[in-house]
């Protein structure tokens, strides 16, 4: 599987109008992986864990989270470090991997290539047994861009991966982050929510408008603008123009066409295992329509055995106030930002405060105690993070950093 075309250049608009050339890494995994077999899931879910880093702290600093995202198996890291993201297969009782590296922010990328040899923790693996502490060893090497100066990468697996009394949500923002931090996918893109997984993320958040014709489409700002989208010659408001206008004529900043709301619901239930979108409803789009897109798309998992929540945001007092006018609101699962009082009134099952607010445990606890869940968001800096998931008790965040996140969740 190619992850991006190779030293593709993506042009990225900034705040001071100057273009940026990225090249984004091609890990060719179909070549390099060739005549392995494929890594069974209970095989990959036996292999996770808090490994200790014994080479390669430079990259990933003293301790990674190694966890299986999909098909792939990501390694998380603390803030100076980044992530990786490696397909994997199987050969003589090892386990390979192949992939590529990157900070979380910036442009440095490279290859990452190892193994988890048959008689270091490799023959127990794939049997899905869960190794031993101390007796998992996964060595490799990693380079740059363009293969040059490897060095040598050791892990040893430690413990388990935290999980907690319940389930925490990791939510990618805008399908999965955001343009400004030069992802291989634009932000809301049906190509970006397909890699919010291995990133960290177990959800997804992204940004409903309404096309001229009526159509809900995922963009996040009002109006057009080279921060989204490649020039076109198209100005104004997204909802000045007809969806055939939008799918003709407009490319996100990595090329892709802007995603119908349905077709983004159909890409998350078909093509990827997350368990949760939040559907970030824009002052144009009518919650009455939302909440019918809702009920098919939320029976259509259902149907094909999906474990998903879709839920509806309401940002502000005008969006609650629609809410209640619909003679059945209470049938539209909601997610309120405002406050508790206005979560009970709307029926809402997540509240969801911004961070700056803080942990606000006494009213989180509330909250749960009334069988809701409470979501923080947008929680973007490594010190707060980790202040948020160690002190607070909120049921999951929502971020451009997932697999910060992921991080500081699993070394619990």
């Amino acid at each position: 599987m190619k992850y991006v075309p190779l030293l593709l250049l993506v042009s990225l608009f900034i705040a001071c109008d100057e273009e940026i050339t990225v090249p984004l890494l091609q890990i060719d995994a179909d070549v390099e992986l060739q005549g392995t077999e494929t890594i069974p899931f209970d095989a990959l879910e036996a292999l996770e864990g808090v490994y200790e880093v014994v080479d390669g702290k430079s990259l990933l600093g003293s301790e990674a989270v190694v966890k299986r995202t999909g098909n792939s198996v990501s390694i998380f890291t603390d803030q100076d470090a980044g992530y990786c993201v490696l397909s994997c297969g199987s050969s003589d009782s090892s386990l390979l991997f192949v992939g590529y590296w990157r900070k979380q922010t910036g442009t440095e990328t490279g290859v990452f290539r190892a193994r988890i040899a048959a008689e270091q923790g490799g023959k127990g693996l794939l049997r899905g047994t869960r190794g031993t502490p101390g007796e998992v060893f996964l060595l490799g090497d990693f380079g740059n861009a363009t293969n040059k100066g490897l060095r040598p990468v050791q892990l040893v697996y430690r413990r388990p991966l935290y999980r907690g009394p319940r389930p925490f949500l990791i939510v990618a923002h805008r399908a999965g982050g955001r343009n400004s931090d030069q992802l291989p996918a634009s932000e809301n893109s049906a190509e970006l929510v397909r890699l919010a997984e291995r990133f960290g993320a177990n959800g997804v958040e992204i940004d409903v408008q309404l096309s001229a014709d009526g159509v809900p489409v995922i963009y996040h700002d009002e109006d057009m603008n080279l921060r989204l989208n490649q020039k076109s010659g198209l100005v104004g408001s997204v909802s000045d123009y007809t969806i055939a206008q939008l799918e003709s004529f407009v490319r996100l900043k990595n090329g892709e066409r802007i995603p119908t709301l349905k077709r983004m619901l159909a890409t998350i239930i078909r093509q990827t295992s997350l368990r949760f979108v939040w559907l970030d409803s824009k002052a144009s789009v009518p919650i009455a329509m939302l909440r019918d897109i809702q009920r098919g798309y939320q029976d259509s998992a259902r149907i094909l055995g999906r474990d998903l929540a879709i839920v509806i945001g309401l940002p502000d007092e005008d969006k609650v106030q629609e809410l209640l006018r619909l003679p059945d609101y209470r049938d539209a699962v909601v997610l309120c930002e405002l406050d508790v009082e206005t979560a009970r009134k709307t029926d809402a099952e997540i509240w969801a405060p911004r961070w700056t607010l803080g942990t606000q445990n006494d009213l989180v606890a509330s909250m749960q105690a009334e069988g809701r869940f409470a979501i923080s968001w947008t929680l973007d800096q490594a010190a707060y993070i980790q202040q948020f998931i160690k002190n607070g008790r909120f049921d999951g965040i929502l971020t451009n950093y997932p697999s910060l996140v992921a991080y500081y969740y699993y070394v619990q």
